[in-house]
């Protein structure tokens, strides 16, 4: 049978299965529709102890489930028809005369049950030998145990739209022709799949099951965080009874990359998965004591003090770090003699001596966070007086007697603590600052008059005080989270990532490129994490760069001092450094620079990236005025989408994405460290053309 003669033959069987799913998919409709109708007439007429209603509500809710995963499966073998399969492996195993043949694609798919399958799953145990291995001797790991043979045959091939463009047979693992023609194909507004071209180095990643915590140290464009994507895809297939996407969360950056991500496990055959920002869960953390900032703000306030030719606090940078951590445990361990005030406690009927009180507080309850310890006491001498009563206290009694054994600290005002930590540390404690709120009462009585806390917590302080509440007080319950997705690891501090531990029990993927860390102070995150997570942090390195040309890439190392990454060698335009004569001028050459990257339909996304919120502003304002018939579109840490198009964002939002061209305006103010940091992570978001303009 030819190539063409099979690809044929899948298409077939594909539509035959997609109309039977359309049929079931009726089918299911209907009943549903009857269902539901049969419930609402018979409501009232169901028993009265509720057997019907529940066994109905379970038989409608299984039902929609069941149409839910038809639909499911339809879209499937829709985009496989589209292009079935990208890869075929022969392989003789050993001790047999003729090879079997292995087709690999985006999904699996068999004619019927006990059959094999026409398409293997690129996640497929036998798959692997389409990614790891050249022409020649191979095995891989089947639920059965090792399987060894040789590898006879390897093809690529590219369809599209159920046509077969072309086929390679090559002997070599991912002919670097398909390679080189997926790296050279415009951006879209999502992250896309790597599954046609995963690299040998990055299928190792993607399918290791046995580390529980795994750290990649990857060059930018070397693919983490489409590897790690691929990864969670890869483990949710084969861990079904174990893990569910809603069981998997990643820490995301901000809501532009959370978008951009968006796409690619749905494309893989996936559900999406939970993502959040640390800095959101933070700040929804602290709101009683005020407003937190975030790592952005922190940024833009650097940005300010160096155009302003000042220099910024270090206390930033330290606040996060092992030592001021250390400082955090010593000062916790003190508030264990500090922070009580022992007395006898009396409450009705009920008497606890000065001396048994500190002995269940340093006996007792010593395993429980230093302001949690009064009310395990309290509920202690509750069980106690229920107990014999042989009745419940009302609500208002345990609320009261709570509070009562609570005073014998100085206080639980988790600012005022923190602020006696600053205070003998030689540092500014924080000011709290209120404002007057008028409340209209419900009863229409008047109005009363009340304070609340107003203060802005600065970055710096924002997560020694999250540490200091979660050492002293009750921790939340770890949540129901089975695996963490970690991106830009190298923006996190030691005292994150210690608050991570204290959030997370569970397995860990974390990804991140120090020399794109947002500071002038690099750090290897990599050098720390096996003391917080233990010993069995498992470290990889990407060190091939597969995002831009090898002179975009050379121009963007050569700004912070950094060797070439052994690249794909593909090539493009130098970048293009323009002078101009005024901020006009510049932006005018801007206009005609991107509307001749966009005609004809040459590229599909563009950038215009600047260091600061109030330059991003400008330009997009100053490019509005310009390009009269194209969408300018701001992006700004609080947009949770990212569209296709002309976009312009601080750099500090362009972490992890990528575009056909990227603008630099204002070049040559990137002068401090900081800066050239934020110059290289700017270059480094170009596939294809980079353009800088200075006046």
């Amino acid at each position: 049978m030819t190539e063409k003669d099979y690809l044929e033959l899948v298409k077939d069987k594909l539509k035959n299965r997609i109309e039977e799913l359309n049929q079931k998919i009726s089918g299911s409709e209907k009943d549903i529709g009857s269902m539901h109708e049969y419930f609402w007439e018979s409501y009232g007429e169901f028993d009265e102890y509720g057997y019907e209603q529940y066994d109905n509500s379970k038989a409608l809710e299984s039902s929609v489930l069941r149409l839910s995963e038809l639909v499911k499966q339809k879209h499937r073998y829709e985009k496989m028809l589209d292009s079935p399969y990208f890869g075929r492996t022969d392989f003789l195993y050993e001790g047999e005369e003729n090879p079997e043949t292995y087709y690999i694609g985006i999904g699996n798919f068999r004619e019927g049950r006990g059959n094999d399958p026409l398409i293997y799953d690129w996640r497929a145990p036998v798959a692997s030998l389409f990614y790891d291995y050249d022409k020649g001797p191979a095995s891989f790991t089947a639920p059965v145990g090792e399987i060894s043979g040789e590898i006879t045959k390897k093809k690529q091939y590219k369809i599209r739209h159920g046509k077969l463009i072309f086929e390679l047979e090559n002997e070599m693992n991912i002919n670097d022709e398909i390679l080189q023609q997926a790296l050279s194909e415009n951006t879209n507004n999502y992250l896309k799949s790597i599954v046609t071209t995963i690299q040998r180095e990055q299928n190792r990643i993607i399918r290791d099951g046995k580390h529980r915590i795994m750290a990649v140290q990857g060059c930018a464009g070397s693919g983490k965080t489409s590897v790690a994507m691929h990864r969670i895809a890869y483990l949710l297939y084969h861990n079904r009874k174990n893990l569910s996407s809603a069981e998997v969360l990643i820490l995301s950056p901000n809501g532009v990359f959370s978008d951009y991500i968006s796409g690619i496990l749905p494309e893989l055959g996936e559900d999406n998965i939970n993502e959040m920002s640390l800095d959101t869960f933070a700040y929804h953390e602290l709101r009683e004591f005020g407003e937190a900032e975030d790592k952005y703000d922190e940024i833009e306030r650097k940005i300010y003090l160096s155009k302003h030719k000042k220099t910024p606090s270090k206390e930033a940078f330290d606040k996060g770090s092992k030592e001021y951590v250390k400082e955090l445990d010593g000062f916790i361990m003190s508030l264990e003699y500090e922070a009580v005030n022992f007395r006898d406690f009396d409450f009705g009927k009920i008497h606890m001596s000065e001396s048994k009180v500190a002995e269940f507080f340093y006996e007792k309850f010593t395993d429980t966070p230093i302001f949690s310890r009064m009310r395990k006491i309290a509920e202690y001498l509750i069980d106690e007086r229920e107990t014999l009563m042989d009745r419940n206290m009302d609500e208002e009694e345990k609320y009261l007697l709570i509070d009562k054994m609570e005073r014998m600290y100085e206080t639980r005002d988790l600012l005022k603590i923190y602020n006696r930590f600053l205070k003998e540390n030689g540092m500014q404690p924080i000011k709290r600052k209120y404002e007057t709120i008028t409340v209209v009462s419900d009863d229409e009585e008047g109005r009363t008059q009340s304070r609340r806390a107003v203060n802005r917590i600065r970055y710096e302080d924002v997560y020694p005080i999250l540490y200091l509440k979660y050492k002293t007080f009750e921790p939340p319950e770890k949540r129901n989270i089975r695996h963490l997705l970690i991106d830009e690891m190298q923006d996190y501090s030691y005292l994150q990532y210690r608050l991570i531990d204290l959030l997370f029990d569970c397995q860990m993927t974390i990804l991140g490129d120090k020399a794109q860390t947002m500071d002038e102070n690099r750090q290897d995150v990599l050098e720390f994490l096996p003391e917080i997570f233990g010993k069995d942090v498992f470290k990889v390195t990407l060190d091939k760069s597969y995002r831009s040309t090898v002179e975009i890439n050379e121009y963007a190392n050569s700004i912070v001092g950094e060797k070439s990454e052994n690249g794909v060698a593909r090539h493009g335009d130098a970048p293009f450094e323009k002078t101009c004569s005024s901020k006009q001028d510049m932006y005018d050459k801007m206009a005609k620079d991107i509307e001749d990257c966009f005609k004809n339909g040459d590229y599909e996304s563009a950038a215009i990236l600047t260091l600061s919120e109030d330059d991003a502003v400008d330009a997009a304002n100053l490019l509005t005025g310009v390009l009269k018939d194209r969408d300018v579109k701001l992006l700004s840490k609080d947009t949770l989408k990212f569209e296709n198009g002309l976009s312009v964002m601080p750099f500090y939002l362009a972490k992890g994405l990528e575009f056909d061209a990227v603008f630099i305006p204002d070049s040559e103010k990137y002068v401090s460290e900081f800066e050239r940091q934020a110059l290289y992570i700017e270059a480094t978001r170009a596939l294809h053309k980079l353009y800088l303009y200075k006046k």
